[in-house]
């Protein structure tokens, strides 16, 4: 039999020492685990099903390790495997990443924790998402343009950010909001309250885009950049109270209960 190549590189882990004896059987023993480039590194990351149909060859990876917390390294989908992994009913999805280590910091076995960029903007107006889902109350916690009390409760009119609550859109149509309990996604028509120059919160409709969890963009609206966007609010302790007193059942140290004392028994 000709003899193999030598083969340069790290060694990673020996498995026999010296001496020892080895014997071949059907299947090839392993003396040791060689690195050939360890400038070179593969990740091979389980993602779930649920997001495994938006990834893609070529996107980008970012990703960080226990050993480097503060540093965040950089990959490359190169592929995405179809056979499943399945570990307590829970199925995942193996994706190959390509990343370059030409620090070799990154060692051999080390777990990534790893976020795969799906789509990206540059140079966009975004608000948080706290904004979005937003709705203003007044002093005796009635929530302010919340639509005309249906049950439905997502058909509002109201655009051009009218304040007034006239419920009238500068065509005379109405419009479609989603209500600031849905979830956040990309087409949706938001209602966004700002601060305006009296100091009262003013509307605004926009029509947003890609988010992130955190931020969600602004594809079109009579939002302006630079204006304070209102994500919460704070009542006055006085009107806390009343609010307290007003809502709360009788015999729960809320409203003046009527008749006799709670418990039963007999009137004397």
């Amino acid at each position: 039999m000709p003899l193999e190549q030598p083969i340069d590189g790290v060694v990673i882990s020996r498995n026999v020492d010296i001496g020892q004896t080895v014997a071949a059987s059907f299947s090839t023993p392993t003396l040791f685990n060689i690195a050939n480039d360890l400038s070179k590194m593969q990740i091979d990351a389980n993602v779930a099903e649920a997001d495994v149909g938006v990834v893609t060859i070529d996107q980008k990876v970012d990703f960080t390790v226990d050993a480097f917390p503060m540093q965040t390294f950089h990959g490359k989908v190169v592929q995405v495997r179809n056979a499943p992994i399945t570990v307590q009913n829970v199925v995942t999805y193996n994706v190959v990443i390509d990343v370059d280590n030409p620090e070799q910091k990154l060692k051999p076995g080390m777990t990534a924790n790893l976020t795969v960029t799906i789509d990206e903007r540059n140079n966009v107006l975004k608000v948080a998402n706290a904004a979005l889902r937003f709705t203003p109350q007044d002093a005796n916690n009635q929530r302010t343009g919340g639509g005309n009390g249906n049950s439905q409760g997502r058909r509002q009119q109201g655009a051009n950010g009218a304040a007034d609550g006239s419920g009238k859109s500068g065509n005379g149509g109405e419009v479609q909001f989603a209500r600031p309990t849905d979830p956040v996604l990309a087409g949706q028509t938001r209602a966004i309250w700002v601060m305006g120059q009296d100091g009262k919160p003013q509307r605004r409709r926009v029509k947003i885009g890609l988010t992130d969890g955190a931020s969600t963009e602004i594809v079109e609206g009579n939002l302006v950049e630079g204006e304070m966007v209102i994500t919460g609010q704070t009542l006055s302790s006085s009107a806390a109270k009343s609010n307290s007193n007003q809502t709360a059942a009788p015999g729960f140290g809320g409203a003046p209960r009527t008749g006799g004392p709670a418990g039963g028994g007999r009137g004397r």
